[in-house]
């Protein structure tokens, strides 16, 4: 009950733990995937900008997602024994480390776009 009188409870909901989990899989797997589409496209206009801007809007989703996680986190924390508050501090933890990981990866990912031309 405290997580409703503290105003925790939008912290705890149902999508927010889904954006945690699975937020950034889905993110970076969209990343991929509308890159491989956006390579010919960027090739015929003859800029790479719309390379950068997909990455760094997904970054920004797969970062709110990590902001899910963490405050799924800390409010698992804060409740201490109450019941569920080790699951929530657990997708909370894989929430932080989904989001680093897959981060990680689509910055990986961007390295290219930054070096070569996408008609190379």
């Amino acid at each position: 009950m405290s997580a409703l009188v503290d105003g925790r409870s939008e912290h705890r909901s149902p999508l927010r733990r889904l954006d945690a989990v699975f937020g950034p899989p889905v993110w970076w797997a969209c990343h991929l995937g509308v890159s491989y589409w956006l390579v010919p496209r960027a090739c015929r206009w003859g800029s790479e900008w719309p390379l950068h801007a997909l990455t760094v809007i997904l970054l920004l989703l797969i970062a709110r997602a990590m902001l899910s996680g963490a405050q799924l986190l800390r409010a698992g924390q804060a409740d201490g024994d109450q019941p569920g508050a080790a699951r929530d501090v657990f997708i909370g933890w894989v929430g932080v480390v989904f989001a680093l990981f897959f981060g990680a990866v689509t910055i990986a990912e961007w390295i290219p776009a930054l070096f070569l031309d996408p008609c190379w």
